[in-house]
């Protein structure tokens, strides 16, 4: 495994990372041995672990990693969420967002709760979950958010675009306004924008925040793990992907193989070498349901793009695959 600086923060992360939400949920599948699977990552040497408050019922995304806090805190750097009120219901579709609650108060009480839920007395790297273009034009919640940080309860700020792909006003106005050493959003090889619009701004650029990259197997179908014809049950997160936008990327990934075919590494692990070999991503967190999964992704960090096969990459980026899409994906945006 090998090692990247968030920024230019004194946090150092592993290059492949683990999110916890697929051990809280069952929207990517059933994983019953999370403990074993937590092993697995830090045998791995993954020492980057992500979750949230929001991620399964009572919070469990963050109480199931206090145990493994306990034996490893100071090898790992964990990063949880803040900004979504856990009380509030979800109602009958339990995918549905709860809603957001940005106040300085809330974001106090919301800090405290995921201290006590991990086990520890600081968060290295508390990250704006979801963020729409309000919260990161609030100039009361930042300052909230720099005097928790003076205290010492959180070391770093960052900030996690989504729900889905895009976001990019919200990016781009926390990168050229805000006091943070990381960005996340959806990027992967067949879905560069707006990691590239984010990669390309100067506070990325020039080495003060780092790009995490979520989403990185373009929902599988750059993972070899299913097929076109794969039809997921209707709770799955990818059955929320549009039918012809899954389709076009597995057509683009079939021009990639030369990044897999006598090269040593397997599907997902050129996809996550493909990000990597964007020195802007600090990170990758693969989506993972098994202990294989997580050993078979972890080992990318160890097989990088040579330089011949990232600037063929980038050619085929540029030209789409050679591709004509089906389905062109909006990026999204709060206003």
């Amino acid at each position: 495994m090998r090692y990247r600086r968030v920024g230019n923060s004194d946090l150092t992360v592993s290059e492949v990372g683990f999110g916890v939400w697929t051990l809280a949920t069952n929207w990517w599948g059933e994983v019953t041995n999370p403990a074993e699977m937590i092993a697995a990552a830090l045998d791995a040497g993954i020492n980057f672990i992500d979750t949230a408050p929001v991620y399964g019922q009572d919070a469990i995304g963050e109480t199931l990693l206090a145990d493994a806090l306990k034996v490893h805190r100071d090898d790992i750097v964990i990063t949880t969420k803040c900004g979504y009120d856990i009380s509030a219901d979800r109602g009958a579709n339990v995918q549905r967002e709860r809603p957001h609650d940005w106040s300085p108060e809330s974001i106090r009480r919301q800090l405290e709760d995921s201290l006590r839920r991990l086990g520890t007395d600081r968060i290295d790297l508390y990250q704006l979950h979801n963020a729409r273009i309000e919260p990161i034009l609030d100039d009361p919640l930042w300052d909230e958010l720099s005097t928790l940080r003076a205290s010492g309860k959180i070391r770093e700020i960052g900030v996690a675009l989504g729900p889905a792909i895009g976001w990019v006003e919200e990016g781009v106005e926390a990168l050229r306004n805000r006091d943070i050493v990381s960005l996340q959003t959806v990027f992967n090889v067949l879905e560069q924008e707006p990691g590239l619009t984010f990669a390309a701004a100067p506070a990325v650029a020039e080495g003060r925040v780092g790009l995490i990259s979520r989403v990185p197997h373009a929902s599988d179908s750059l993972s070899g793990k299913v097929t076109p014809d794969t039809k997921f049950p209707a709770g799955d997160h990818r059955a929320h992907r549009n039918r012809d936008n899954m389709l076009d990327n597995f057509e683009k990934a079939d021009t990639l193989n030369f990044l897999w075919e006598d090269t040593g590494r397997t599907i997902g692990q050129a996809a996550i070498a493909g990000i990597l070999a964007n020195p802007a991503f600090t990170t990758v967190l693969p989506t993972c349901v098994t202990t294989e999964e997580i050993v078979e992704y972890a080992a990318a960090s160890d097989l990088p793009l040579t330089p011949e096969e990232t600037v063929r990459l980038d050619d085929l980026w540029t030209r789409n695959f050679d591709h004509q899409d089906r389905f062109v994906m909006a990026m999204k945006a709060s206003r």
